[in-house]
């Protein structure tokens, strides 16, 4: 499968597979537009904790390997802080590289057990009729 990026640049899905993440990260998942396999405006990239000098690193070498500008790729780091939204939307992407599905899935069910605790408490509704009521 490939992917246009940015209209201009074709990425392939076994290219991105191909990419030595194992040097950089534990884990990594293509997500949004681009994972569908339809038109993106960029790469989208879920990828586990990783250094500052680590991460400048692993966005130079993809963008060279891909030929494509720095630009297109967003690389999304996974940790406790990151919203769980992004996060299930993120590991319910195309698996790239996974050397550690047991954070993978430390991450996933962490986040899935908030939604559902936050379903049942309904905790976005009681914070709206908080507000309403001021």
């Amino acid at each position: 499968m490939d992917v246009v990026v940015g209209r201009a640049y074709k990425v392939s899905l076994e290219a991105l597979k191909r990419f030595p993440w194992g040097k950089y990260v534990k884990f990594a998942f293509l997500f949004g537009s681009a994972s569908s396999g339809g038109p993106a405006g960029d790469l989208d990239v879920a990828i586990s904790k990783i250094s500052l000098e680590a991460f400048g690193d692993l966005l130079a070498d993809l963008a060279k390997y891909l030929s494509l500008p720095e630009d297109f790729i967003d690389l999304v780091v996974v940790t406790e802080r990151t919203p769980c939204p992004l996060v299930l939307e993120a590991l319910k992407g195309v698996p790239l590289y996974v050397a550690d599905w047991d954070e993978v899935y430390k991450y996933f069910n962490i986040c899935q057990d908030q939604q559902i605790d936050s379903r049942k408490l309904r905790l976005l509704e009681t914070a709206l009729e908080t507000i309403w009521r001021r």
